[in-house]
């Protein structure tokens, strides 16, 4: 009868410690926005903001907007890197100003400011994994 609650006992701590050492710990969301022209060209420069858009202030939901609104402008690359606390939808809206030389057939040149812009939804969740990594890409093309 010892031996049996002895086997018991052995096969419990066993079972308890394999849970423990398998724990996951929530992973906060990162997002990177890559941002580019048409044909491809990286727009380097262009402002992005990460918010809840305009129905987030719907009846039942609530959003900490200091922590979820965010801006911020691209890099070299074309990229732009965020960080969430928590799961969350978010608008990114992008504007780029790319300026373009007009070379006229009297050989004058002039310069000129086009506004391109760009718009998609994401939906970052913040999951419960054993790996460091929770980082999202997405590419946002502007017109």
């Amino acid at each position: 009868m010892k031996r049996k609650s002895i086997y018991t006992i052995a096969a419990l701590l066993t079972i308890a410690f394999t849970i423990g050492a398998c724990s996951k710990e929530e992973r906060s969301p990162k997002l990177i926005v890559h941002v580019q022209e048409k044909d491809g060209t990286s727009a380097s420069g262009a402002s992005v903001r990460a918010w809840p858009g305009q129905n987030a202030g719907q009846p039942g939901s609530i959003i900490n907007e200091a922590r979820v609104d965010q801006s911020g402008n691209t890099d070299a690359a074309g990229d732009v890197t965020f960080e969430f606390d928590a799961s969350v939808v978010l608008d990114l809206d992008v504007t780029f100003y790319k300026n373009i030389l007009d070379t006229t057939s009297l050989g004058l040149d002039s310069t000129w400011v086009d506004t391109l812009t760009g718009h998609k939804v994401v939906k970052l969740e913040a999951i419960r994994q054993k790996s460091e990594e929770n980082t999202t890409n997405e590419m946002v093309e502007v017109k």
